[in-house]
């Protein structure tokens, strides 16, 4: 397997506001996330993944450890392109846009805060072709591939259901034509048939786009449609990892 990502020993505490201990949050975990593969990073509340996300995508600084993108430390690589080819969508999207940004705005944001012109075409094959498909522009496409009609573009937030905003969420990512992404318990906010239906979705995505993924849950249902590889966390640590669903102690 090609590692995107390799962590070796990493270690996390944190101190709690009227606390003298620390809190661990991450004891000494070593884990290789491939690429071109969904992988299913999995445990309790409380077991370090969303942590350990945050660790990989640079958001949060490890104590202790190393992590190595595409086997050099993660310090050195640029953040504009690491931006670039790695998105994370996160577990609530009312929180996790501007509630006073239209969709278009949501969508194109990205594109403006890396200087990025819209010129279209995504790199998004046909289905059953290896080529580009459309000559649209990079912001129609990627809502057309998620089956979000162009009236939405000038709705705000409030006016989406949990399904649709998450879609959107995933569009501001997508629009960047990443190479990788985290979803952190993207669909713990919805109720069960909504987040089967925008995951399976997601999952044609996935493949159709050949991305890599590391996806954070706690449903087993959720990680046998989704995940190719899972990991198992428990206080902090990795205790389990699997190359197969069926082999999954978690599935």
């Amino acid at each position: 397997m090609d590692a995107r990502f390799s962590l070796r020993g990493i270690r996390k505490t944190f101190r709690r506001c009227g606390r003298r201990a620390a809190v661990p949050a991450l004891a000494s975990v070593d884990l290789d996330i491939g690429e071109r593969q969904v992988t299913a990073l999995v445990g309790r509340s409380g077991a370090g993944k969303s942590t350990l996300a945050r660790i990989v995508m640079g958001l949060e600084a490890a104590d202790d450890g190393q992590v190595l993108y595409l086997g050099r430390p993660l310090a050195n690589a640029p953040r504009a392109d690491f931006c670039r080819c790695n998105q994370m969508v996160f577990q609530n999207p009312y929180l996790a846009v501007n509630p006073l940004f239209s969709v278009h705005r949501i969508v194109s944001e990205p594109l403006r805060i890396l200087k990025i012109p819209d010129e279209g075409i995504l790199k998004i094959p046909a289905e059953g072709d290896a080529g580009a498909g459309g000559g649209e522009k990079k912001i129609a496409e990627v809502l057309e591939l998620l089956e979000l009609p162009g009236e939405y573009l000038p709705r705000l937030p409030h006016e989406l259901s949990g399904g649709e905003l998450q879609r959107v969420a995933l569009a501001r990512a997508l629009v960047l034509e990443p190479e990788f992404l985290v979803l952190d318990e993207p669909f713990s906010a919805l109720d069960d048939l909504t987040a089967m239906r925008i995951l399976l979705q997601f999952r044609r995505i996935f493949r159709r786009l050949r991305l890599g993924v590391l996806f954070i849950s706690h449903n087993p249902r959720h990680v046998r449609a989704l995940a190719d590889r899972v990991a198992l966390m428990e206080r902090g640590r990795v205790v389990a990892s699997a190359r197969s669903i069926a082999a999954s102690p978690f599935c």
